[in-house]
C-alpha cells in the first residue's frame, strides 16, 4: 500500500506540480516595425472643362474693348477735327462762324471736355459724352459752320429798325440767350440807341406791374441759324425821362453799355459767359449796377471824380482795382470817397471772371 501511494505521488504529483509550474524559458525580443499610418479616404473630385468658360470671358473682354476702342475713336476724331478747324481759321483759309457767332470760342471748352471723355470712356459718361462730342462737331460745327462760311451766299441778314418813344416806361428788359448788344445815349438826340447782332428777332411789348411800366424786348422762339437779324433800337427819352431799371439778360455774347449820355438809377446785368463792358457816367447820387455771372469778364471804365462804394465776390478770378481799399468783408471803396462829387454803389458776382476798374480823366 505504502509503496503504491509512493507511486502515485511520485508519478502523478511530479506531473501535477508540472502543470502548474510550467518552466520558464528566457524569451529573445523581436522588433516589431509599427504598423503604417492610415490614409484619409479623399473623394474623386468632379472634372471640369476650363476651356469653354475661358472662351466665354475672353469674348467679353473682347466685345468691352470693342465698345471702348469705338467711342475712343470718335472722340479722337473729334479733337482732330478741332483741331483742323482752328489751324483753318488761324490761317485765314475758312472762317469758324455761323452768321456772327464765332465758334472758335467755345472750341476751349470742347478740348476740355474731351479730356474728361479720354480719362472716363469706359464709364457711361464718357461713351455718351463722346457721342454728343462727335454729332456736335460733325454735324453742327463741320455741316453749318464751315458751310456758311464757304458759301457767303447762304448767309442772309436782316434788319430790324425799332422806333419807341418812351412816354411813361420806367423800366427796360432784355432777355436773349445769345448775342451781343451796344447801348449807348445820344444826349443831343434825346435817344437811346440799341444795337443788337443775333440770329432771332427780336419782339417788343410793353405792360405795367405794381413797380412801373416797362418795355420789354424777347427773342422770337424761332431760332434760324443760316439768318442773322441786325435790330437797331431807338429809344426816344423825353427831357425829364430817367430810367429807373435797364435789366439785361443774356447767356453769351459780348456787351457793351455806355450809361453816361442819359438819366438811369439802377442797371442789372445777368451773365452766363459774357464780357462786358460798363462806362459809367453821368452819375446820381445812390446810382447802382449789379453784375452776376457763370463765367464773366467785366470792366468798369469809372471817371475819377465819382466815388465808387463795391462789394465784390467770386471764385476764382482776378480783381484789378487801382485807388481801391478793402473794407471789412469783402466790400471795397476808392479812395477819393470823401471828396467825390457823386458816389455808385456796384455789387459784383462771379463763379468765374476777371473784374478791372478803369480810372478814366
Amino acid at each position: 500500500m505504502v509503496e503504491a501511494t509512493n507511486f502515485v505521488e511520485k508519478t502523478l504529483g511530479k506531473s501535477l506540480d508540472s502543470e502548474q509550474k510550467p518552466e520558464v524559458k528566457e524569451s529573445i525580443p523581436m522588433y516589431t516595425p509599427p504598423p503604417p499610418p492610415k490614409q484619409e479616404f479623399i473623394p474623386p473630385q468632379p472634372q471640369t472643362i476650363q476651356q469653354p468658360v475661358i472662351q466665354i470671358v475672353e469674348k467679353i473682354v473682347y466685345k468691352k474693348q470693342r465698345i471702348h476702342g469705338f467711342f475712343r475713336t470718335l472722340t479722337i476724331i473729334a479733337l482732330l477735327a478741332i483741331g483742323f478747324l482752328m489751324l483753318g481759321e488761324s490761317t485765314g483759309l475758312i472762317e469758324l462762324s455761323i452768321n456772327s457767332f464765332k465758334l472758335h470760342q467755345i472750341f476751349p471748352v470742347f478740348i476740355i471736355f474731351s479730356t474728361i471723355v479720354i480719362r472716363s470712356y469706359r464709364g457711361i459718361f464718357g461713351r455718351i459724352f463722346g457721342l454728343a462730342l462727335f454729332l456736335t462737331v460733325f454735324v453742327w460745327m463741320f455741316a453749318i459752320g464751315v458751310f456758311t462760311s464757304l458759301n457767303p451766299t447762304s448767309k442772309r441778314k436782316s434788319w430790324d429798325t425799332i422806333d419807341y418813344a418812351l412816354a411813361t416806361d420806367n423800366n427796360l428788359y432784355l432777355q436773349t440767350l445769345i448775342g451781343n448788344s451796344y447801348i449807348e445815349g445820344n444826349k443831343e438826340k434825346k435817344t437811346l440807341g440799341w444795337t443788337r447782332n443775333s440770329d432771332r428777332r427780336l419782339l417788343v411789348s410793353s405792360g405795367g406791374n405794381a413797380s412801373g411800366a416797362y418795355l420789354k424786348l424777347d427773342e422770337d422762339p424761332n431760332r434760324n441759324v443760316l439768318q442773322n437779324y441786325i435790330s437797331n433800337i431807338n429809344l426816344n427819352i423825353p427831357n425829364d425821362k430817367t430810367i429807373d431799371l435797364l435789366y439785361i439778360k443774356n447767356l453769351l455774347w459780348l456787351h457793351t453799355i455806355d450809361l453816361r449820355e442819359f438819366q438811369w438809377k439802377m442797371l442789372k446785368f445777368h451773365a452766363g459767359i459774357d464780357d462786358v463792358t460798363i462806362k459809367i457816367g453821368n452819375v446820381l447820387s445812390g446810382n447802382r449796377i449789379e453784375v452776376q455771372g457763370a463765367a464773366a469778364n467785366v470792366q468798369l471804365d469809372i471817371p475819377r471824380n465819382v466815388g465808387v462804394i463795391m462789394y465784390y465776390k467770386m471764385l476764382a478770378g482776378k480783381f484789378k482795382a487801382p485807388e481801391f481799399e478793402a473794407l471789412t468783408g469783402r466790400y471795397y471803396q476808392s479812395q477819393n470817397i470823401a471828396t467825390a462829387d457823386s458816389i455808385v454803389n456796384i455789387y459784383v458776382n462771379l463763379w468765374l471772371g476777371n473784374t478791372t476798374i478803369n480810372r478814366i480823366d
